[in-house]
């Protein structure tokens, strides 16, 4: 049992405000009027333990969530970086996680666009087929049911 709170019905979004991929994905929940728990790691820290879990439910290693780009060394190299280095970098520049992670159940993953947590929510198409100009009003009831749009892993 990991140390992350996992729900079906409740989606977490761990980000950085100080990202432009992550202000763009929050902004974008919070148009939805959606609920969703936000983690802004500039604020909030995240454990170096759920730093680990997030990694492994993603099926990388912990250095492979930072943006190498963003990360200011005085070497040239970080192949020789392992775990406990990676997290002592994220733990100080919230800016180096490349993309905000989704948590939703079993699901974990990076987004690289604010219009992949669409993903995240169900999705009704019903009456898109029926218009007023062919006098059918539209059908606004759903037509869909236990459809999941995302694969679970």
């Amino acid at each position: 049992m990991g140390v992350i709170a996992r729900n079906e019905n409740q989606l977490t979004l761990i980000y950085s405000s100080n990202t432009r991929v992550g202000k763009r994905a929050y902004a974008y929940l919070n148009g939805l009027d959606k609920k969703f728990l936000d983690i802004d790691i500039s604020k909030t820290k995240v454990s170096d333990t759920q730093w680990v879990e997030i990694a492994d439910a993603l099926g990388v290693k912990v250095g492979d969530l930072v943006d190498k780009k963003e990360v200011e060394l005085a070497i040239d190299s970080t192949t020789e970086f392992g775990t406990n280095d990676w997290l002592k970098i994220i733990q100080n520049n919230d800016k180096v996680i490349q993309f905000p992670i989704v948590i939703k159940g079993k699901i974990t993953r990076q987004i690289t666009s604010s219009t992949d947590l669409l993903e995240y929510y169900e999705v009704d198409s019903a009456g898109l087929e029926q218009s007023p100009l062919n006098d059918t009003p539209p059908d606004i009831e759903r037509t869909t049911e236990d459809e999941n749009f995302i694969e679970k892993k």
